[in-house]
């Protein structure tokens, strides 16, 4: 997500730590049945799951909280919201790191710079069964990466169909 494309209407610092780095779905009917999907559809039942990651280069025990907290205050509305980094520094970092992710269901993934599909979970997210649509919400009207996100999301329930480009533009 561009910070960049956002309204700054509310003054300076008033959308701090309101954007999530990246922002992904999960689609859990991939290999239903079209008449389990349809189903699906009438019954309103979920077939997708919202992600939000917050990304930094490093973490050490001096800037944690920092991270964390930010993570905390822009993800916290999806179902699974992760901070994401390539390096921490420290075991005392990363057991502070442990304790803060069990308090707020936030998960934690070493990245890989150099192969992403290499990158490891190494604290699971706590899911949230609902989206906090009310900061979904806010979201939308002050950021254009996120209203196509959304978008993008809305299309794949109307239509069951994933369309590769959308998601490609998401992640410039």
């Amino acid at each position: 997500m561009t910070e960049k494309r956002s309204r700054n209407k509310n003054g300076a610092g008033a959308n701090k730590w309101l954007y999530p780095d990246l922002v992904g779905m999960q689609d859990l009917s991939n290999e239903w049945h079209r008449e389990i999907k349809d189903c699906v559809v009438q019954y309103f039942d979920k077939k997708t799951k919202l992600w939000s990651f917050e990304v930094k280069i490093f973490i050490n025990r001096s800037n944690l909280r920092q991270v964390f907290f930010q993570t905390v205050s822009n993800s916290l509305w999806a179902n699974f919201s992760y901070l994401v980094a390539s390096e921490i520094e420290g075991v005392d970092t990363l057991k502070e790191l442990r304790m803060l992710s069990s308090l707020h269901g936030i998960g934690f993934i070493r990245l890989n710079r150099e192969n992403f599909f290499e990158s490891q979970i190494m604290i699971p997210a706590k899911e949230r069964s609902e989206i906090d649509w009310d900061t979904a919400n806010r979201l939308v009207e002050e950021n254009k990466d996120f209203l196509h996100y959304i978008k993008s999301v809305r299309q794949f329930y109307q239509t069951g169909e994933i369309h590769p480009s959308d998601w490609d533009h998401l992640c410039l």
